[in-house]
């Protein structure tokens, strides 16, 4: 450790003997440490410590009044210790009180009278850990404010509500991350006039990587998806871009990161409803009658990114005049309460029974109300996106 740093590091010893205060702050001055404050006692040195910075105490244990134990308890209750490493000053014959003093979160201790040596190789040491976890500490808050913004960003990516306007169609959607990012996509795209493309995904895993994956992975589908001419809809629909977007995934994917994907189509003046599923949670079909009816795909199949050579097939339906489409992640069934048991689709296909002729957000404040409901006090685990579209021409 060189002499600047040591000149740098604020100390504070701490012992009742005057004598003893100046021999320490002596020897330590010879290390090159010049920043050193001294307090006779318990009392004041929990003044100093309150009112100025420090980065190192040297506590004496026995002390008058306010002892090196009492001293600690009091750090240790106002949560210091972890910021403030403090290094024990003891006699000998003090062993015990000393145990006591690193159970309560001292970093390490000295015997009187102290050895030059062992003081430069612990005070060194000490100083060296505070320094890496003040450092570790920084870039803990500045990833906190990377990540804060990164959500935001994250976030701005969920679309607006579309209402009814000329296109026959309204949209609500809803996306809450568990963590500060998630790996859940929803989307929607009007390929042409008459021609709207939905979807909602899953990534596999959380966090960042999860989050640049799912950009990836919408990115690809709203390039495919938006350049799909209206005279080759046969030759385009959302199995074939499924297809393809599981091709261009699967390139680069070391980590082996893939993604469960709703993809549809709908025409917009008739109705038909187009769809395929890459290993996702089958959608619900809310008919305007209130009936609510699970859409099988034709054929399971593996998430996009999964492996390289599997197909998709797509499956197709009409809707008629308010009929709706509920899309969602197994943020939703998944979640579960304090006893570990989950939410479930039982439960969601009971929910929507009640709820199919509602608004479109209020019927996803509703579904989310209801899980919320059964989770209570059980932290949120996994990404809660749903989307509602409602078909009236």
């Amino acid at each position: 450790m060189g002499t600047i740093e040591n000149a740098a590091a604020a100390l504070l010893i701490v012992d009742d003997n005057e004598d003893n205060r100046e021999i320490l702050a002596g020897r330590l001055a010879q290390l090159g440490y010049t920043n050193i404050a001294m307090a006779s006692g318990g009392r004041e040195a929990l003044e100093r410590i309150e009112r100025s910075a420090v980065d190192l105490v040297l506590l004496d244990v026995m002390m008058p009044v306010i002892g090196g134990i009492e001293v600690l308890e009091t750090l240790h209750a106002k949560h210091r210790l972890a910021s403030l490493p403090v290094i024990m000053v003891s006699a000998a014959s003090e062993h015990e009180s000393v145990e006591r003093c690193i159970e309560l979160g001292a970093e390490d201790y000295l015997t009187k009278p102290v050895n030059a040596t062992m003081l430069r190789a612990r005070v060194g040491a000490t100083l060296e850990k505070k320094r890496l976890r003040d450092d570790a500490r920084a870039r803990m808050v500045e990833l906190g404010h990377e990540l804060a913004a990164a959500r935001e960003l994250q976030l701005g990516m969920v679309p607006v509500d579309h209402e009814h306007d000329d296109s026959n169609v309204a949209m609500h959607f809803l996306l809450e991350p568990a963590e500060e990012l998630g790996g859940d996509l929803c989307d929607f795209l009007f390929s042409d006039a008459d021609t709207l493309w939905v979807g909602l995904g899953d990534v596999s895993g959380k966090g960042v990587a999860a989050a640049i994956f799912m950009a990836r992975t919408w990115s690809v589908l709203r390039s495919l998806a938006g350049r799909t001419p209206r005279a080759a809809l046969e030759e385009s629909d959302p199995g074939r871009v499924l297809m393809a977007t599981n091709r261009e995934l699967c390139k680069a994917n070391e980590k082996s990161m893939f993604c469960s994907v709703f993809l549809a189509r709908l025409q917009l003046q008739t109705g038909v409803l187009e769809y395929a599923n890459a290993g996702h949670l089958p959608p619900y079909l809310m008919r305007a009658s209130g009936d609510v009816e699970m859409i099988v795909s034709p054929r399971p199949a593996l998430p996009v990114g999964a492996m390289l050579e599997t197909t998709y097939e797509a499956g197709s339906v009409t809707l008629q005049p308010g009929d709706g489409l509920f899309v969602y992640s197994d943020g939703i069934t998944e979640a579960t309460d304090v006893k570990g048991a989950q939410f479930g689709e039982a439960r969601l296909a009971a929910t929507l029974s009640e709820v199919s002729r509602m608004h479109g957000r209020k019927l996803l404040d509703d579904v989310v109300g209801r899980v919320r409901e059964h989770c209570r006090d059980a932290p949120q685990t996994d990404d809660i996106t749903a989307l509602v579209l409602r078909w009236d021409p």
